[in-house]
């Protein structure tokens, strides 16, 4: 029996989700149950006879396109093997395994991040001639992503960056390696030069959906189109009030784009909100009609007022620490909450320790998003390649990680070379390193000693297979002079460099402790556990959670506490600095914040913080308070006698748990 869309969706939800064919540019405000607008759409468009394989939906996490698929399969009650329901990362990415060597690489290429490319861009200052310290590699990769999707222009063709960035492309390619960028650009290269494979994927995927379409930059949106040109059954879902990702490519006048090429467009309007109080309901709209270049839109709800909007004053920074911990914890008490239940919210990183150390030193379990896993260092990343390499000398992917880790003098003209003579004997990239080594062949005899000491470093590693995993590190870190390449890479940073090699220490210790515990099992076991453990775990919702503005977008929370609302911090002074047009992302990026409350809302700031070189300074609330209505304020006022009492009553029954335990 076909599902009454009317029965389960409001009216301004059902007209959207009962359109299946043609374009549609639906606009869903904060809370409006877009998600569930979008699960009854597809769910009506399987129902009205469209082939799930049919059917393309894209979003901009993993999470977000699980729920969408899990929704949708338990709505139907079907398994929909064949639904794609992904990121727009990972759909290229998919695309990129069928068809990657029609632009000539090899399938099995690898994936760099941030830390690989930034290692890779220091092997290619020296490759060039220059030297490592003379630039900001953070900058020259954020340059280097701009340059290759079209974002930014080489303006010195000659100079050393123009040769940095050249031997950049040249060495990826060689080293058969794609970034993040690549996944969106590549595909388009592919459906450009190789048309017969747009039109594959043309037929595969009629129908498409694209959520959160204000996160879509220049090229995802030029990606997608493409494919929707020849039969327009796209539908794109957003809302240009929570644009707050310029910084990453993100484009919110993509709907104007979307609605110049899609002329015959229907739009809808989702302003219902299902989420917030009155109250915050009326703040966020305040606020946000400040802004001028946007799709006019007023959230509204049947839910009351609701409570106040919270604004406190605080002396310091630390002190709107403690003040924090201490009402998380009066929440606790008072109301039936769970610690999942609360966001704290912050414009930036540098914010977070502050409120970390608080919340540990009050016993209050934090978990913060965002954070890097420890296998994803680099040095970590090193050192395990190393490690599979001696497990697996077929793995060519881990042997290219550290055949010129540190620099061995193996670069990307011999690698090129390598790489060819490999493919045409159909040989592991190992073994061709083996053969070009010796006599006859095309290689310098520089090149060839240097291959030949890499060659007889893993042999040697390899016989002492009786030594411990641990020792092994050791014995890997020493013979490669890790520590020296560290040292020249942060010759003014000697902290830099311990951190690092406390990081490996801290992995012999994992490996050996992991032997003991299984003391059947392997080396080779523990790296494939490895492989795993950086999957994301399910939030067991007994935690607070500690995050960035920007991380905080999608999700909701009972409660949510905004620290440093003060001038300079958000707005950024930064942003602001480099254009005065960027206060309408932050303001946009305030109102996102605001909208992950569901019942309370509190608004902190401080009169002195903390610079980032350790003075204390005067700073002042944010301008965007002005533009919320006073009204709906109301001010906190908790004395540090009062915040010192709660935390003597919290550690008074701390003690008498334990007493009783």
């Amino acid at each position: 029996m076909k599902t009454e869309l009317s029965s389960v969706l409001n009216p301004e939800q059902a007209a959207a989700a009962s359109r299946i064919d043609g374009p549609l540019l639906i606009i869903a405000g904060a809370g409006s149950g877009k998600t569930r607008m979008i699960t009854y759409r597809i769910a009506h468009m399987l129902e009205e006879g469209i082939d799930e394989k049919n059917i393309l939906a894209l979003t901009f996490t993993n999470k977000a396109a699980k729920e969408m698929s899990d929704r949708i399969r338990s709505l139907l009650g079907k398994p929909l093997k064949e639904l794609t329901a992904t990121t727009f990362h990972s759909f290229g990415l998919g695309l990129l395994k069928q068809y990657i060597q029609h632009l000539g690489y090899h399938n099995d290429f690898t994936l760099y991040d941030t830390n690989d490319n930034e290692a890779l861009i220091k092997n290619c200052i020296v490759s060039c001639g220059y030297q490592i310290p003379d630039y900001n590699i953070h900058s020259l990769l954020s340059l280097f992503s701009d340059l290759k999707t079209g974002r930014a222009k080489m303006e010195n063709e000659e100079g050393a960056i123009a040769e940095i960035y050249r031997e950049w492309l040249l060495t990826e390619k060689a080293y058969n390696v794609v970034d993040f960028d690549d996944l969106i650009l590549l595909p388009i290269k592919l459906f450009e030069k190789k048309p017969w494979i747009l039109e594959k994927v043309q037929e595969r995927y009629r129908y498409i959906m694209v959520d959160e379409f204000q996160d879509t930059s220049l090229l995802q949106y030029k990606l997608v189109s493409m494919i929707a040109a020849k039969y327009r059954n796209i539908a794109v879902v957003g809302d240009d009030d929570q644009s707050i990702y310029s910084w990453r490519g993100a484009n919110y006048e993509n709907i104007v784009n979307f609605e110049h090429d899609f002329p015959e467009r229907m739009e809808f309007k989702l302003e219902r909100n299902y989420r917030s109080t009155g109250n915050i309901l009326t703040a966020a709209n305040a606020l946000i009609v400040h802004n001028h270049e946007r799709k006019k839109k007023k959230l509204w709800t049947d839910e009351e007022s609701g409570s106040a909007i919270s604004i406190m004053r605080h002396r310091t920074s630390e002190a709107e620490a403690y003040w924090i911990a201490s009402e998380i914890k009066s929440s606790m008490r008072i109301r039936d909450l769970q610690y999942g239940d609360i966001g704290v919210l912050v414009r930036t990183n540098s914010l977070i320790s502050e409120l970390e150390n608080v919340f540990t030193e009050m016993n209050i379990p934090v978990r913060i998003s965002g954070g890097k896993s420890f296998f994803d260092r680099r040095e970590i990343r090193d050192m395990l390649c190393y490690l599979k390499v001696l497990q697996n000398k077929h793995d060519d992917v881990s042997l290219l990680r550290i055949i010129n880790t540190p620099r061995r003098g193996i670069g990307r003209i011999t690698i090129e070379k390598l790489r060819k003579y490999a493919d045409e004997k159909v040989i592991p990239l190992y073994q061709a390193m083996e053969e070009m080594s010796g006599e006859n062949t095309e290689l310098s005899e520089k090149a060839k000693g240097n291959l030949k000491s890499f060659i007889s470093m893993l042999r040697s590693w390899s016989a002492s297979s009786s030594s411990s995993p641990d020792a092994l590190i050791r014995r890997i870190v020493n013979d490669t002079g890790y520590q020296n390449m560290l040292n020249e890479e942060f010759p003014d940073s000697p902290k830099s460099v311990d951190f690092r090699m406390q990081g490996i220490s801290i992995l012999e210790n994992r490996v050996k402790r992991y032997l003991e515990l299984n003391p059947d099992s392997a080396l080779k076991d523990y790296l494939n556990a490895v492989s795993i453990i950086g999957d994301e775990k399910e939030d067991d919702g007994k935690k607070v959670n500690l995050m960035t503005m920007h991380a905080s977008k999608g999700l909701e929370f009972r409660i949510v506490f905004l620290a440093g609302i003060e001038d300079d911090i958000i707005p950024s002074a930064r942003a602001l600095e480099e254009n005065q047009a960027n206060i309408d992302e932050e303001r946009r990026l305030f109102y996102v914040a605001i909208t992950r409350a569901r019942e309370r809302l509190y608004i902190n700031y401080a009169d002195t913080r903390i610079s980032r070189d350790g003075e204390e300074k005067l700073v002042l609330p944010s301008r965007f308070l002005e533009e919320i209505p006073k009204e709906l304020f109301k001010n906190e006022e908790k004395s540090p006698e009062e915040i010192k009492k709660n935390q003597l009553e919290e550690l008074r029954a701390m003690l008498e748990r334990n007493r009783k335990k």
